[in-house]
């Protein structure tokens, strides 16, 4: 099969099952997961300290654009990399286009560029690699006009433009509340990355004890924080854990969770948690119920298994186990900078 024909049967499948691809197709929700997608390409440059910033907006026509400072895309490929027309016309089979693990999967499951592409009405790249300018515009997945590549004096980035083609989506609005929590969601999982939404409401700079701090802003002691990389079985996992105790509260535990930079509903890592807190509170028995607690667990895997269609439950074992370790590194060296907080936690019974 050469090269058009490839592409012209990937753009046929993505058009004919769009929903297998991004989901819903009448409440935005597929639209939704086409703006992740571009948004998590960016992150995937942010994840390996490839790219600090960051800017999504929505236009009036609902036309998405997202931009970031990355390296931009080559227009012949290289390190790993196809070239850029192969990113945009051809689906692949690795977990990023230059296999680099883990991938986070913000929208349905890894899309890819030819599938927003594809479903597209208009679909803009421009991206700047190695002081060449590449500009390419599609409307569904078909060229407008040739590729122009010129040299270029601008710092490298990529910015992308896309409105959702009607003939797909029954109305082509993409859900932007829901679309800006998941960027404030990665302001507190990513603070090295600089985000801008609809050009003037920066997230910036956070970190997961910010996130516990919103539910317990006067805390007994501070926030038990600790990230590390735990060696599991078949790849490393990266674990980080925040806990605080709401000065005065006695409603049950909130405990926030993510894995692979998207918010879940349980799971393994959030029973790591409470296992952790069962070991280090151990004359109190049970997990956190009560007592205030807000707590924030977030992981990032190449190995994860789902308990649920919908993804947000994680069963992955050994989550639980590096989970639990990290939370325990996390209270023990709280309780040596707050010694009086944690004996009054447990004296209290905050941990039940």
């Amino acid at each position: 099969m050469d090269e058009a024909s490839e592409f012209t049967e990937t753009r046929w499948h993505v058009r004919k099952r769009p929903g297998m691809y991004v989901g819903d197709l009448r409440d935005g929700r597929g639209i939704l997961h086409m703006a992740l997608e571009l948004v998590a390409n960016a992150v995937d440059q942010a994840l390996v300290g490839r790219c600090s910033r960051l800017d999504v907006g929505v236009e009036d026509d609902e036309t998405v654009v997202v931009a970031d400072d990355g390296p931009g895309i080559a227009v012949q490929g290289g390190e790993g990399r196809p070239p850029l027309r192969e990113i945009l016309e051809q689906r692949f089979d690795l977990p990023t286009v230059d296999g680099h693990r883990p991938h986070v999967h913000l929208g349905f499951g890894g899309a890819g560029l030819v599938v927003v592409n594809a479903l597209s009405e208009l679909f803009e790249v421009v991206t700047v690699h190695s002081g060449r300018q590449a500009t390419a515009r599609y409307s569904r997945g078909v060229p407008l006009e040739p590729m122009r590549v010129e040299a270029t004096g601008l710092p490298s980035g990529t910015r992308i433009r896309f409105r959702a083609d009607p003939q797909i989506f029954s109305a082509v609005g993409v859900r932007r509340e829901d679309l800006r929590h998941r960027l404030m969601d990665l302001s507190f999982l990513l603070p090295s990355l600089r985000i801008t939404w609809m050009g003037d409401r920066e997230y910036h700079g956070r970190g997961l004890p910010e996130l516990v701090r919103l539910v317990a802003p006067e805390t007994i002691g501070g926030v038990a924080h600790h990230r590390a990389v735990v060696n599991g079985p078949e790849e490393p996992i990266d674990v980080e854990v925040a806990l605080a105790w709401g000065e005065g509260s006695t409603r049950d535990a909130l405990v926030q969770s993510f894995v692979n930079l998207g918010r879940t509903r349980e799971g393994a890592h959030r029973d790591g948690v409470l296992d952790g807190l069962r070991s280090f509170f151990p004359r109190r028995g049970a997990a956190a119920r009560r007592g205030g607690l807000s707590a924030a667990v977030a992981v990032v895997l190449a190995d994860v298994q789902w308990g649920s269609p919908t993804r947000d439950k994680l069963v992955t074992p050994a989550a639980r186990s590096a989970v639990k370790r990290v939370t325990m590194e996390a209270l023990r060296m709280w309780a040596e900078r707050y010694p009086e907080a944690a004996a009054q936690i447990g004296a209290r019974g905050l941990v039940e």
